[in-house]
């Protein structure tokens, strides 16, 4: 097996994404911040895309290393004039680099899903955390009203160019089992949030209506943090 896995499996897998907008790999992820722990300086993010995410937090914070790794090839040549180490591959057929060791924060954002098996993969990357690391994931909600309605009561499940019904997902959660991805390999659940009710949305006032009864039907995805260390409630 080479440095990026078996090469037929490579093309397989990056050809599924072939026509994706390019904002599909260049989004800024800002909603992250409130999750990065206090004091961090070594991050690696998964399915980095272009690069965006990762350079934002390079903009905040005293990174003192940074890299990344995506299956799209033209999106890790653009990530690669904004972070250390840009490394083109599919997580799920390869063997990281030395480099990527001791990492304070690695992030997942909208990635797991689209993995075969992504409980391998969080203990794959879970051993190259540092003493204190942590596992920062965006994981999409299938119970979300607008994925779960039409498929109970219309019979609909139509797939979609992004989103959380993207065509290239093949797996899929709820807050439960993101919760159990999230700490399949040993790591403690440290915080957990949904998306989809920032303030001004109307989603926030439907759910302070409901007194939170119906939050998981609400909640488009889930920002979740799970570390080495136990959280101090």
């Amino acid at each position: 097996m080479n440095a990026i896995g078996d090469p037929m499996s490579q093309l397989a897998m990056e050809g599924y994404y072939v026509g994706k907008q390019s904002d599909y790999f260049s989004h800024e992820r800002r909603d992250i911040l409130a999750l990065l722990p206090e004091h961090f300086s070594r991050v690696f993010e998964l399915g980095c895309g272009s690069g965006s995410t990762l350079r934002m937090i390079r903009s905040r914070f005293p990174v003192t290393f940074s890299a990344g790794l995506d299956i799209d090839k033209n999106s890790v040549q653009i990530a690669s004039r904004h972070i250390d180490l840009a490394l083109y591959g599919n997580i799920e057929t390869m063997d990281l680099p030395d480099a990527v060791r001791d990492i304070d924060v690695m992030l997942c954002l909208d990635v797991l899903e689209h993995l075969i098996d992504p409980w391998a993969v969080v203990r794959k990357l879970h051993k190259r955390l540092s003493a204190n690391g942590v596992i920062i994931a965006s994981i999409p909600n299938i119970r979300y009203f607008r994925a779960s309605i039409p498929f109970i009561f219309a019979g609909r499940w139509n797939l979609e160019d992004q989103g959380i019904l993207d065509r290239t997902h093949l797996r899929f959660f709820v807050k439960k089992t993101a919760v159990e991805l999230m700490t399949s390999s040993g790591l403690y659940l440290q915080e957990i949030k949904p998306t989809g009710m920032e303030p001004g949305r109307k989603a926030r006032l439907a759910n302070l209506l409901t007194l939170r009864l119906f939050e998981d039907f609400l909640a488009l995805q889930y920002l979740v943090r799970a570390g080495r260390t136990k959280p101090n409630y």
